[in-house]
């Protein structure tokens, strides 16, 4: 098997199409070999972790500076990966600024009270504190960093239809809980304000494939671009093998595509549970597959803006400690070779 260092370069190879992205994790960044991989195959990153909420805002200075509707931040591990990209000169994808995962507890409660049973702060309060946090970050991040970061993840899997209950969305959210379904406009206004121009307002969800799911994501999605306040659709492209069901994905593209929306491809694997050669091979024609859907997309002129890897090697996946299991979901071994997979996901470019 070679080695990913020296395997032709796959953002190179669908440079006509799309950029080819990656999420890295703050180690990553310190490993020469892993940077040389991610330098020689990606064009844009994504944070796993460091840019999300949970890692930005500061409860210290918050109840520092005492005032109930502006949180505090620290943008050490932004400016940390940042930088890096910067220097490397990769794109970025920020992610996120509106999640019910990692966002703090105390955020949302009266008076800052880090305790999960304290109660929620109003709801103006809620949204004056989105309001500033979104300005926070973009102001900080575009004024430090021009011209790196080209899309905002502003709102993450807001959107649940099959949980118990009527509606669209995921009202066990605690943002749902303390403003209601109107923190998603919100956060949309507040981020197209302060988007630097060229910038993309990305909406982000899992299984955005699934029909029952895909059809509450257009019902707001038409709501936001109504008041021209989305630009892209962000198709996070979990998967599992043998149940991938590409007609579903190519039906669900086409239908965020006839809103008049960009489309990204945001944290894509394929759970594969065994490396022994059916399952390899298995992957291999999966991603194939996959990825001719997509070059079929763009050459019909819909608009795919980056697909993104969610990990570089097995090793950094996610899904191993998700799914209790092994799984070999990605395109480059943990020993840092590529897979079959890759080589298919390769020719498929130059076909």
């Amino acid at each position: 098997m070679i080695s990913a260092t020296q395997a032709p370069s796959l953002c190179k190879a669908y440079e006509p199409y799309f950029r080819v992205g990656a999420a890295l994790s703050s180690w990553l960044v310190k490993d020469p070999e892993l940077v040389e991989i991610v330098c020689r195959h990606f064009n844009s990153i994504t944070a796993d972790n460091q840019m999300k909420p949970d890692s930005v805002l500061n409860l210290e200075g918050t109840l520092a500076q005492g005032d109930p509707c502006h949180a505090a931040t620290d943008f050490t591990r932004v400016d940390a990966l940042l930088s890096f990209a910067r220097d490397h000169q990769l794109s970025v994808r920020y992610h996120v600024l509106a999640w019910h995962n990692q966002t703090p507890v105390w955020f949302f409660k009266k008076d800052w009270e880090n305790d999960r049973e304290a109660p929620f702060a109003p709801k103006e309060v809620i949204l004056a504190r989105l309001e500033n946090y979104i300005r926070d970050v973009m102001q900080h991040v575009n004024t430090c960093f021009p011209g790196v970061v080209y899309t905002w993840d502003v709102v993450n899997e807001a959107i649940e239809p099959d949980q118990d209950g009527p509606g669209l969305y995921r009202t066990r959210s605690p943002w749902f809980t303390a403003a209601g379904q109107d923190f998603l406009p919100a956060a949309f206004r507040a981020a197209r304000r302060y988007a630097a121009p060229g910038q993309t307002l990305c909406y982000n969800d899992y299984n955005a494939f699934e029909p029952v799911k895909r059809d509450a994501i257009l019902d707001v999605l038409k709501m936001l671009k109504a008041e021209n306040l989305v630009d892209t659709m962000g198709m996070q492209g979990h998967y599992l093998l043998p149940h991938l069901d590409i007609a579903a994905c190519e039906t669900a593209a086409r239908a965020y595509a006839a809103l008049g929306l960009k489309l990204q491809v945001t944290e894509l694997d394929i759970h594969c549970n065994s490396d022994d050669e059916a399952h390899v091979a298995a992957l291999a024609e999966a991603y194939r597959s996959w990825f001719a859907m997509i070059k079929k997309l763009v050459k019909e002129g819909i608009p795919v803006e980056a697909v993104t890897f969610w990990g570089v090697t097995d090793a950094d996946s996610w899904l191993p400690g998700f799914r209790k299991e092994p799984s070999y979901p990605l395109l480059i071994t943990a020993d840092r070779k590529i897979k079959p997979a890759f080589d298919a996901v390769l020719r498929e470019a130059e076909l």
